[in-house]
């Protein structure tokens, strides 16, 4: 039987009441871009004269190029200063060098001084008049002499390489003098005050327009906003409406599960019903219908057979011999005469000769059994009597065959049970499988879906918008 749950009822965004939301601020956009247009006319018509324009462009662009040319001749000063600074540093470098050389040195200054003074130790010692000792001192002294010289020949080019690097210097010096930037500055500050006294002249334009300008600003912050709201409006509105899709989603594919699974249920309901009718009947005593029809035919074939009285639970309470016997009320039987009715069974004699001379011959030597007990026999692979002295071996088999059966009962029972409750099993395992299947599948779908979304709003996202 379905049980498909009921359809619930979920709710669509209502259109009219975002709109109704949007229509004021509308109705504000309309109003704000009237009076944007209108401040656009005033500012359009407030701007300066075409000779003023032109007269204020040549001066700014006299001044553009006022400011390169101070720039590049700031740049040009600050190279001559590095040029001084390097030049500078190389003097000192040098000058070290010469005092390393000759720095204790305090009478001479060049190399002719040395020699003059080497000219004149050689005529005091060619004049003969100096003693030994000072003989001795003044070829000290002229040695010393000779060492002083041949480092003056080689600070010499050092010397000069510095009274280079001076004259280097003196001519940069006169150089910057020469690119004084005064006059630029002089000429900088001329255009800058023509320039002012245009603004100054052009002032009540200005005011006008940047009040007209401050004017469209605030318009432009408050048209901003009201965007802002829109757009939350929409937004709310547009999230709204993808929650409503997802319910109805939901909705769908539950009601889709729903309906597999009711399917599978009533499949399953038909199946365990027929299962379940199998296990009831393999909780019968096993081998009920064999040993019934064997007491049955022992009954027809042994007259001193007396069947087993069970009760409902088909429980063996013994023989009838051995039930309390009901009491039965006395008959006078006095004048009666008793009828005695044949017992009818599952097999026949010959019938009787329509002559009474041939009464005694009625009982005939032949034997018949109806089909229905020869079938039975047979199921239960007896021999069949062919005759009334077969019988007997036949109601042996008989009995033995239902104690057989009997004895095999308890077991035979639990082993149907067992079976029965195996595929019971079975098939409640088999259902649960294909219903876990049915929500999986469910599941997959779902979230199929979901990224099919996504990627189509992803694309949506991509394409440009028209401004």
């Amino acid at each position: 039987m379905s049980t498909a749950r009921p359809k619930q009822h979920i709710q669509k965004p209502d259109v009219t009441v975002r709109d109704k939301k949007l229509e004021p601020l509308n109705v504000q956009l309309k109003k704000i871009d009237q009076e944007l247009s209108l401040i656009k006319q005033q500012i359009d018509n407030t701007d300066f004269s075409k000779d003023a324009k032109n007269s204020k462009e040549k001066l700014q662009g006299e001044l553009k190029e006022v400011i390169k040319t101070q720039s590049d001749l700031k740049a040009k000063r600050q190279q001559i200063h590095d040029q001084i600074k390097f030049l500078d540093a190389q003097i000192k470098r040098k000058s070290g060098e010469i005092n390393d050389l000759v720095g204790k040195n305090k009478k001479f200054q060049n190399v002719g001084q040395i020699k003059q003074r080497l000219a004149e130790i050689d005529d005091e010692i060619a004049s003969g008049d100096l003693s030994l000792v000072e003989e001795r001192l003044r070829v000290k002294e002229m040695q010393s002499l000779h060492k002083l010289s041949k480092d003056f020949q080689v600070v010499e080019p050092i010397r000069k390489s510095i009274e280079e690097e001076k004259e280097q210097i003196d001519a940069l010096k006169k150089e910057l003098n020469a690119s004084n930037p005064k006059e630029v500055a002089a000429k900088f500050e001329t255009i800058q005050g023509q320039i002012n006294n245009l603004n100054s002249k052009n002032q009540v334009v200005y005011d006008k327009r940047k009040t007209l300008i401050t004017k469209r600003s605030a318009l432009y912050n408050k048209r901003d906003e009201i965007y802002t709201q829109i757009r939350k409006i929409r937004g709310d509105f547009d999230n709204e409406f993808k929650s409503f899709k997802k319910k109805l989603d939901e909705q769908r594919l539950k009601r889709e599960e729903d309906e597999k699974l009711s399917k599978i249920l009533e499949d399953k309901e038909e199946k365990v019903g027929k299962l379940q009718e199998r296990l009831n009947h393999a909780k019968q005593p096993a081998f009920t219908f064999e040993l019934e029809s064997i007491e049955n035919m022992l009954t027809v074939l042994d007259p001193t057979y007396v069947k087993p009285v069970k009760n409902v639970l088909g429980i063996d309470f013994g023989s009838t011999s051995q039930q309390t016997a009901t009491p039965t009320k006395t008959v006078d039987s006095e004048g009666l005469v008793p009828i005695v009715k044949e017992r009818e069974g599952f097999f026949s004699a010959s019938t009787a000769s329509k002559s009474k001379k041939h009464k005694k011959k009625a009982q005939s030597t032949k034997f018949s059994l109806e089909p229905s007990m020869i079938a039975l026999l047979a199921e239960l692979d007896i021999r069949v009597p062919l005759s009334k002295g077969d019988v007997p071996a036949t109601v042996e088999q008989l009995k033995a065959k239902h104690e057989d059966l009997t004895a095999k009962q308890p077991e035979a029972t639990e082993k149907n049970i067992a079976e029965a409750e195996e595929q019971l099993k079975k098939l409640n395992l088999e259902y649960e499988a294909k219903e876990q299947k049915v929500k999986e599948e469910i599941e997959a779908k779902k979230l199929k879906e979901q990224k099919e979304k996504e990627d189509a709003a992803a694309a949506d996202a991509a394409v440009p918008t028209e401004a």
